[in-house]
């Protein structure tokens, strides 16, 4: 009894993340222009969509009291789309984290017009450009 009580606990945690990373997944990806770099948002959405579907259907599946479907126990299929899903989530969170490392300077504006961003840009880049004038500078008084 213990068991099927934690089991369901677990099964509702798991439909709740899943329905989190999809509206998560969805806001970023409505919020961003397509781009071979967010291709791995784009699969965990589906990935989330589909594995959230699967766990509503197994929390329904349990209360009729059904555990093999079509020669497949429904737990092992269970372990099986947590490992799927998990590493999609890693495959994520790491491609954007190497997406971040990657670049030299990361940033991050508010909606503003053109004209604007234009300006911010050009003063950052303007910053960034004279900021590695002096470590080039401070760099050969030191090889003196």
């Amino acid at each position: 009894m213990f068991l099927a009580v934690l089991q369901g606990i677990f099964s509702l945690a798991n439909a709740f993340i899943a329905l989190f990373i999809v509206i998560y997944a969805f806001l970023f990806l409505k919020k961003t222009k397509s781009h071979k770099e967010r291709r791995p948002w784009d699969y965990l959405f589906v990935a989330s969509i589909i594995y959230l579907s699967y766990t509503v259907v197994s929390m329904l599946l349990t209360l009729y009291h059904i555990d093999v479907m079509m020669n497949l126990n429904l737990i092992d299929l269970n372990v099986f789309f947590q490992f799927i899903y998990t590493g999609l989530i890693l495959l994520a969170f790491i491609s954007q984290t190497d997406l971040i490392f990657k670049n030299e300077i990361i940033i991050i504006t508010r909606k503003l017009e053109p004209e604007e961003k234009n300006k911010i840009g050009t003063k950052i880049e303007k910053e960034f450009t004279e900021e590695e004038k002096q470590k080039n500078l401070a760099e050969a008084k030191k090889e003196r």
